[in-house]
């Protein structure tokens, strides 16, 4: 995957959450974000084991890359969803 194309694909992970985060109803959200959560959990976990087993080859570096890719795209994500819910929340709060 060139930079590109890595560019491309959070992109487009930031445009799709950020719908979300906004329309949505809060219990979906919240759900999409916990699963979102997990999934964050499992990235990280693939990365350090990647990076760990990495042995500095050309390979190796360019799957390094996509794990780092993949974390970035479910971190965003993640927060995206947090905020959305927070605003959810801040919201309802000052509607009660």
């Amino acid at each position: 995957m060139s930079n590109r194309e890595s560019f491309n694909h959070v992109a487009d992970a930031i445009t799709e959450c950020e719908l979300a985060a906004q329309q949505l109803p809060l219990d979906a959200l919240i759900r999409l974000a916990a699963t979102c959560q997990n999934g964050l959990a499992d990235s990280l976990d693939a990365f350090n084991d990647l990076y760990l087993a990495c042995d500095g080859d050309a390979e190796s570096s360019v799957e390094v890359m996509r794990s780092i890719t993949e974390v970035t795209k479910r971190a965003t994500a993640m927060a995206i969803l947090t905020l959305g819910i927070a605003r959810r929340a801040h919201l309802a709060a000052h509607q009660n």
